[in-house]
């Protein structure tokens, strides 16, 4: 890990920023300046606050009106791949391979090992992180470290997409979506074959999923795999980052956040 700064000493300085709304598109509210979020490499929701991390290695924490606080300094994680949030800690992936696991309250980290280096995905579920890899193996890692192989090498192979929810697994495979039970791997396809072939982002939130396509528009779609489309086609053609936080979604688009009901 490259870290010039100790996790686990708090700032003594945080700064504290007011963002107002200051322009809205439809139900969009913009947060802040245009731009002051260009630097985002990821942005994920935990406990009540988005939790974020900048190019270089700056890590913040937000809340759902765009108040934000620097919780650690810069480079504090500049090899970040993957942000991961779960019960109070943030786990991160670094460029090793090692997965680094942070309290969010006093900063103090720890290194659970480098058993990742191969790890294309990985989210959050029932107490666990469940992973896919390079060649679609699919692991479960608890909050200590420990890992194990779930299901037969390769299930996962086409995976394009993970995400948790409804307490299932969900993968977009070859542009097609299914469903599967992390406990007995059972899978059903959800909706009709190609049907996801354009999505390049998604989040859950209420009870849905929410999906933006390669050309900006949005969906939301139910645990049957019904979906409907959100506002006009090409709305969020700008979107480098999505999440959802107490029933908002929030975007970044064009270095700019936006929130959503």
């Amino acid at each position: 890990m490259k870290a010039t700064f100790p996790r686990g000493l708090i700032l003594c300085m945080l700064v504290f920023f007011q963002f107002n709304s200051v322009a809205q598109r439809g139900q969009w509210v913009q947060l802040g300046r245009a731009g002051d979020w260009e630097n985002t490499v990821d942005i994920i929701p935990m406990d009540g606050h988005l939790y974020s991390v900048e190019s270089d290695g700056t890590l913040w924490k937000t809340d759902q009106n765009g108040v934000y606080e620097q919780l650690a300094e810069k480079g504090s994680f500049d090899n970040l791949t993957l942000l991961v949030g779960m019960d109070g800690y943030l786990f991160t992936l670094e460029g090793d391979g090692a997965l680094y696991r942070t309290n969010v309250q006093s900063l103090r980290w720890e290194k659970l090992g480098t058993n990742w280096k191969n790890t294309a995905a990985m989210v959050a579920l029932n107490g666990y992180l469940y992973s896919i890899e390079t060649n679609g193996t699919l692991y479960r890692t608890d909050k200590n470290g420990q890992w194990e192989q779930v299901g037969d090498d390769g299930s996962f192979d086409n995976a394009e997409l993970l995400v948790a929810f409804d307490g299932y697994l969900w993968t977009v495979e070859d542009g097609t979506l299914y469903r599967t039970n992390p406990k007995t791997l059972r899978w059903i396809q959800v909706g009709k074959a190609g049907d996801w072939a354009e999505v390049i982002a998604w989040t859950s939130d209420r009870g849905s999923l929410w999906s933006i396509e390669s050309d900006g528009t949005l969906y939301q779609t139910n645990n049957r795999g019904e979906y409907t489309q959100v506002g006009a086609k090409g709305t969020y053609s700008g979107m480098t980052n999505l999440a959802a936080l107490n029933n908002y979604l929030y975007t970044i688009e064009n270095g700019t956040l936006y929130r959503t009901k």
